[in-house]
């Protein structure tokens, strides 16, 4: 596990806290956690199950949101998943005989949106992300390498529902060890509907090109439902199936996301 990474996580995780204290009427800061299982096979012959428990942090400040995040992962079988845990991507190479446990890699991101454009409901997003080599490489937790990506999404947000597509490019670090990393696009659709005050459904499909040649390129489709519990917390069950050898054959989750009042009244 890298300890500089480790360092940079958890000093940007600080930065968070302190500026939601110096500028508290204009931020709003929020927790995540929850579980998430997926199983697939990844091209191979066994089955490989991920349980997760991810938990992250996120800072609104004005058109700025900032987010940081990390996952706990017990993973049983052979199946190297750490290209990314959150989508399932296997490197298609068995790593492990047995289960693992441990912290996944982590994930810095920053976007800057452009709000109600023309006037209109209508949104642009644009994002940076950094994937920091925090899990255990020789484990199958974690990539050992630093990667990069670019998103830009463009939709519609109103009362009554709203869309969304995006569409951006990874660029993946060097591994010490295994077969060359290839950069490559990725690309997300997505729609939700609201359900009365406090509940919304959706769904969504995202692909990505493999990061090896002789791969599959990763792709999933699936949907939630999201229920605002209270002004503080809201509650989202997911599930969601692969549409290619390179994803998990299913996956299902449940999300917490609170807004605690001490830092946002």
């Amino acid at each position: 596990m890298s300890t500089w990474a480790n360092n940079i996580a958890l000093l940007v995780a600080a930065s968070f806290l302190s500026l939601a204290g110096a500028a508290q009427a204009e931020t709003r800061l929020s927790f995540s956690t929850g579980v998430d299982y997926t199983s697939g096979e990844y091209g191979g012959e066994e089955t490989t199950e991920v349980i997760s428990v991810p938990f992250g942090a996120r800072l609104t400040v004005d058109d700025w949101t900032f987010r940081v995040s990390a996952s706990y992962l017990h993973v049983t079988g052979p199946a190297d998943i750490s290209e990314d845990a959150e989508t399932g991507e296997s490197a298609g190479t068995i790593v492990r005989d047995g289960s693992e446990k441990g912290i996944g890699d982590t994930t810095i991101s920053a976007e800057w949106a452009i709000r109600r454009t023309a006037d209109t409901d209508a949104y642009v997003e644009l994002t940076g992300r950094v994937r920091l080599p925090t899990g255990d490489e020789e484990r199958g937790l974690g990539t050992g390498a630093v990667d990069y990506g670019t998103m830009v999404e463009a939709g519609v947000s109103s009362d009554i529902g709203g869309a969304y597509v995006a569409a951006g490019y990874r660029f993946l670090g060097e591994r010490d060890e295994g077969p060359d990393r290839q950069d490559g696009m990725q690309a997300g659709v997505g729609a939700w509907l609201p359900i009365g005050n406090r509940v919304r459904v959706g769904a969504f499909a995202n692909w990505r090109e493999a990061s090896r040649d002789d791969r599959d390129d990763p792709a999933n489709a699936g949907a939630y439902v999201s229920f605002r519990m209270s002004e503080r917390l809201r509650v989202t069950l997911t599930g969601s199936g692969g549409l290619s050898d390179a994803s998990p054959d299913y996956s299902a989750g449940i999300r917490f996301n609170w807004l605690p009042s001490a830092l946002n009244d």
